[in-house]
């Protein structure tokens, strides 16, 4: 039956667009992002940060994948498309003219495009989630490369396709459709407002397979009432993009489209992380050995052939493998999608009857984070002397106990300000193991251009000792003939250990092995890197064990940087509970805790402002944010002139809460693991995003979140001890109520993903812990709670003296008695 139906799915498309009914689109062949095939180059652009591979280009692939596309259309629907998907919406200015020499009327992509491409910063939404700048984001325009054809493009609204692909399904159907309607109502209200003459174009594109498997009966009620609706509006009409533009041909032009995704104004969920480089890099590798075939003719082959091999790469330039590698995306096979990707490019050697190099065996992926026995607890400072002594030099360490095993017992891994350390305790006296005995740590550290795969003895050999991680340093002490020296080595991205530089500091007696490596031979590390590490120990030419066995140990590095502590707060325990009433969702991911500040620092030092928050619960990351923070939201306030009356009082939209009259902050400083962004407000009001680079620590181990940024960006002579600060913990929402900015709603009884305790109100708070000192009058707990309870549900509505006011931490507040003044001060 299944097959039955998957056999007419194309010819009813066929029917249906033959009928005039629907529109069919195509996508390049085998899903690539077009611009990164013209040119990786391109990623720098949206983010001019991004850690780019070495230059892959190959445009004549970009133009095949489109021919091909095009070609298949022809075979299944009898004429050639008009319109074009490219792969994830992903466009620039580089790929107009293929798409035209392609003979394509139009192509869609996303919101986060179209404002770059206008010299906008962004759409900003009212707390109804009505689009403000409708009258730039609700047509089509029209993009053309050089003396090229004409495109015609579309962009999507964001929010509304993202409904139905993603929040629909926990409506009823006649719900959903009808907010759907509502939404696009106020569109149509705001253009009135606006005067703007239509009519307008209104793009709902979503990705259709992640959607109706979450609705009850696949959809089948929204869907059917959504068309009702659609067809029972007077004042909408439906119409396929190739028709609209058929109907009003003169729109808009865009001078210089923005390189950038559906989703995103930069390509960031396929290039710019270390695995995403390694890939890119893999895959330029094998079309380099490719193109002396068909490109550059040194070599020949049968066309057969080379036809084989150049499918073999197309797919392999398919987006789908990059969108799987890097932290920012997981799909709990990933490794999978390595080895496909990788079996892709070999077979591109074997249909050339070219050998398959050795690094196309090497996972890209590397082997999941073992979990240690204990983590780093603090910075440890070891005298090297291979003895356990003085007691308690290792505490502050992390350390690995090998469950079994017949070679080594732990491994310890500490760091100071001066060295990282290592300890590797062997089951008996190293003297035990033979009369040439190596130790190694194989660990990874930024920056490094090269890596390897394989232990030092292995490489050579025919049983391979897999690291499980790129590895970029190897420090390895050897013992013979019962002396002791060792060596850090550099890795050279061919599994050779090159460039040996002596370290002194070694030591070994009876089972324990200590070794220190000076921060001086490492260059430049930034606090938050992730430090994978292996320990490998070898008898002769040998090895014995790795340990872990299963994969790498994890240190983040911590902020090493002394900073003067202008402010520390020393928050209660057990005080994440809002304005006292609030509980946990219910999800077991909400592990106790998890919101429950415990320190609250703000401090500087001769470049940045640092503010570091610490929590009782754990810091963890469920859900795979790229910086390993999932569960928690952070805000910190800063008001550069307290009491002056000037800056903005309403926290950023969604906190329902404001800072007392009188206070006002300039600067908003938002964490969570996908929105890590500095906030401003003009005089008005009117919230604008500074652009900037700041460093977000996320340290697991400590349960401390650490925020720099740069003094640069408050302008020249600052005085941050003059500031007043507000800091806040909050639950971060991946999709939250309209108008909020990613927090967590509070209902009255709490719910899988939402949480509980909320009063019978619209306007309550959504914060969960306030840095606040457990002494200072009124508590967390009054504050929180005191506001006018307001049953409107359009925040917009409101003003700051609608919420809950929270007073200033670290200067004197106006109208407040000594005592709460001091309490305050002293934090």
């Amino acid at each position: 039956v299944h097959r039955e139906i998957i056999k007419g799915v194309i010819p009813k498309h066929k029917e249906l667009q033959d009928k005039g009914q629907i529109e069919i689109t195509t996508t390049p062949y085998a899903h690539p992002i077009l611009p990164l095939i013209y040119a990786t180059d391109l990623a720098a652009t949206g983010d001019p940060n991004a850690e780019l591979p070495r230059r892959f280009s190959y445009p004549q692939d970009a133009i095949a994948h489109l021919a091909r596309s095009v070609q298949i259309y022809e075979d299944h629907f009898g004429g050639k498309p008009k319109g074009l998907w490219p792969a994830e919406g992903a466009v620039a200015q580089e790929i107009v003219k293929m798409v035209a020499d392609a003979d394509f009327q139009w192509m869609a992509s996303g919101e986060d495009v179209l404002a770059p491409s206008l010299g906008l910063k962004g759409f900003t939404r009212d707390s109804q989630d009505t689009v403000q700048e409708a009258d730039q984001l609700y047509r089509p325009y029209y993009v053309q490369y050089g003396d090229g054809s004409p495109v015609g493009i579309v962009f999507r609204d964001r929010l509304i396709s993202d409904k139905i692909g993603f929040t629909y399904s926990g409506m009823s159907g006649q719900e959903a459709a009808a907010d759907l309607i509502q939404r696009l109502d106020r569109i149509r209200a705001r253009l009135k407002q606006q005067g703007a003459q239509g009519p307008h174009l209104v793009s709902i594109i979503l990705d259709g397979e992640n959607a109706w498997e979450h609705y009850q009966n696949d959809g089948k009620e929204f869907l059917h009432a959504l068309y009702r609706n659609l067809s029972d509006t007077p004042w909408l009409k439906t119409v396929t993009p190739s028709e609209y533009l058929e109907m009003f041909p003169n729109q808009r032009k865009i001078e210089n489209l923005w390189p950038g995704a559906w989703f995103s104004s930069d390509y960031g969920t396929w290039i710019g992380e270390p695995e995403e480089t390694v890939a890119w890099n893999y895959l330029g590798r094998t079309r380099h050995a490719l193109a002396q075939y068909d490109l550059y003719k040194r070599k020949e082959t049968t066309p057969e052939a080379l036809a084989k091999a150049l499918d073999f790469m197309y797919l392999a330039e398919g987006s789908d493998w990059f969108w799987w590698y890097g932290a920012d995306q997981d799909s709990g096979q990933d490794d999978y999608f390595d080895f496909s990707f990788r079996s892709l490019q070999k077979e591109v050697y074997r249909a050339l009857g070219e050998p398959v190099p050795d690094y196309l065996d090497v996972p890209i992926i590397s082997r999941k984070v073992v979990s240690p026995t204990r983590g780093v607890q603090g910075l440890s400072t070891v005298t090297i002397d291979g003895q356990v002594a003085p007691a308690g030099e290792w505490d502050q360490a992390g350390y690995y106990e090998v469950p079994g095993g017949d070679e080594v017992s732990a491994l310890y891994y500490g760091l100071d300000a001066k060295n990282l350390y290592f300890r590797l305790d062997a089951r008996e006296d190293w003297s035990a193991l033979g009369d040439d005995v190596y130790a190694g740590i194989y660990f990874s550290l930024p920056p490094a251009e090269e890596a390897n795969a394989f232990s030092r003895l292995s490489a050579g050999a025919e049983q391979k000792t897999l690291l499980g991680f790129r590895a970029t340093r190897l420090a390895e002490a050897s013992l013979k003939d019962g002396q002791v020296s060792a060596h850090l080595h550099l890795a050279d991205g061919r599994n050779q250990w090159v460039k040996p530089v002596p370290l002194e500091g070694v030591a070994v007696a009876g089972n324990v092995l200590e070794l220190a490596v000076p921060w001086e031979l490492l260059g430049e590390v930034e606090a938050g890197e992730a430090i994978n590490l292996v320990a490998v120990a070898s008898a002769g030419q040998l090895d014995l064990t790795s340990v872990p066995s299963a994969g790498p140990l994890q240190m983040i590095l911590p902020d090493l940087g002394a900073i003067t502590v202008m402010l520390e707060v020393a928050d209660p325990q057990e005080d994440d509970h809002g304005p006292g009433s609030y509980t946990y969702p219910t999800d077991p991911v909400f592990e106790p805790r998890v919101y429950d500040l415990e320190m609250f620092t703000a401090g500087f030092d001769e470049k940045n402002i640092v503010f570091r928050f610490k929590m009782f619960g754990p810091i963890h990351n469920p859900w795979g944010s790229p910086i390993n923070l999932s569960v928690q939201t952070f805000d910190v306030y800063i008001d550069v002139d307290p009491g002056a009356g000037t800056g903005r009082r309403l926290l950023l939209p969604g906190r329902n809460a404001a800072l007392e009259e009188g206070n006002g902050w300039e600067y908003a400083v938002w964490v969570e693991g996908w929105q890590q962004e500095l906030w401003s407000s003009d005089e008005t009001g009117q919230l604008f995003q500074v652009k900037t680079s700041y460093k977000t620590i996320v340290d697991p181990d400590q349960q401390m979140v650490t925020i720099r940024l740069p003094k640069s960006v408050f302008g020249e002579d600052v005085d941050p001890t003059r500031w007043g600060y507000a800091a806040a913990v909050l639950s971060q929402e991946g999709f939250p109520a309209p108008g909020v900015w990613r927090v967590r709603d509070v209902e009255a009884t709490a719910r899988q993903w939402r949480i509980g305790g909320a009063p019978a109100d619209t306007n309550h708070t959504r914060i969960m812990d306030l840095a606040w000192p457990a002494d200072a009058r009124p508590t967390q707990e009054e504050i929180l709670s005191k506001y006018p309870p307001s049953q409107e549900k359009n925040m917009d509505a409101l003003t700051a003296d609608d919420f809950a006011q929270v007073p200033l931490l670290g200067v004197p507040l106006a109208n407040v008695d000594a005592r709460r003044r001091e309490s305050v001060k002293g934090g």
